[in-house]
């Protein structure tokens, strides 16, 4: 029986790709952060393999490290095929209070979403004054995106977004096209989010939008009713905006 091959952790570099192209035996140099993460937190040493990705355009190398002295230098061995984009997703949330953004962004990283756009709603208790504010959130939860991406092995982190309200939102989400949008709803005598996304085929595209606790409001859903979205049912329990992202997205990626 051959050896398992060793895959080592997976890193995100900003910036990669566009050092052109990186063929077997090349060397990537890793900034002071990377290497000080790859080097005193991940503790790897000269040798341990190491899988180095773009965020740009999701290549990833299998490499091996080769100094650790100062900065990181890891050599490549391979590119790795690229996987399939199966089930592609963008999840629409209004903000919520507290760490709960976080564990949202978390845990739509990892259940693969491609995109993540967060809005101020009218019922969000997190009120942001302006783009500077919009632009320091989005930020700090593309660091959380990125480490969730890592941690699961994503192709690539997803594109984080945050508006300050939720037309802004649309205006992004509309730059791409969606066979698919759904609104979830606390009433529960609505389709179900899985019925519809079971018309999908696996290479469409969805959206699924989650609104704050204490629901959108009746203007907002009016709103995304006229940009094309309709509304479904998770069930019948009434879920915390959390809850309800991960339930959504497992249900969306289940359904077809």
């Amino acid at each position: 029986m051959e050896p398992r091959e060793r895959k080592g952790p997976r890193l995100f570099v900003d910036g990669l790709s566009s050092r052109g192209t990186h063929s077997p035996s090349s060397l990537i140099p890793l900034s002071q952060a990377d290497s000080h993460y790859i080097r005193d937190v991940l503790r790897l040493k000269v040798g341990d393999p190491l899988e180095i990705g773009t965020k740009e355009t999701g290549d990833i190398y299998q490499c091996e490290i080769t100094s650790i002295d100062t900065d990181v230098t890891a050599k490549v061995i391979k590119a790795l095929p690229k996987a399939s984009h199966a089930s592609p997703s963008t999840l629409l949330c209004a903000l919520c209070k507290g760490q709960k953004n976080d564990q949202i962004c978390d845990w739509a990283t990892e259940l693969g979403c491609e995109r993540i756009i967060f809005f101020q709603s009218d019922r969000s208790v997190v009120r942001l004054r302006n783009a500077d504010e919009c632009s320091h959130k989005a930020a700090r939860l593309s660091k959380i995106a990125t480490a969730a991406a890592q941690q699961s092995r994503q192709e690539r982190p997803p594109e984080i977004l945050v508006t300050q309200s939720l037309s802004a939102a649309l205006a992004e989400l509309n730059k791409s096209n969606y066979q698919l949008k759904a609104w979830c709803s606390l009433h529960s005598d609505l389709p179900s989010l899985h019925s519809e996304g079971a018309k999908l085929s696996l290479d469409q595209r969805a959206c699924v939008a989650i609104g704050p606790e204490g629901d959108l409001t009746d203007e907002e859903q009016a709103t995304l009713n006229k940009d094309g979205f309709i509304s479904v049912s998770l069930g019948p329990n009434v879920l915390r905006s959390e809850l309800a992202t991960a339930t959504a997205l497992i249900t969306l990626r289940n359904s077809r």
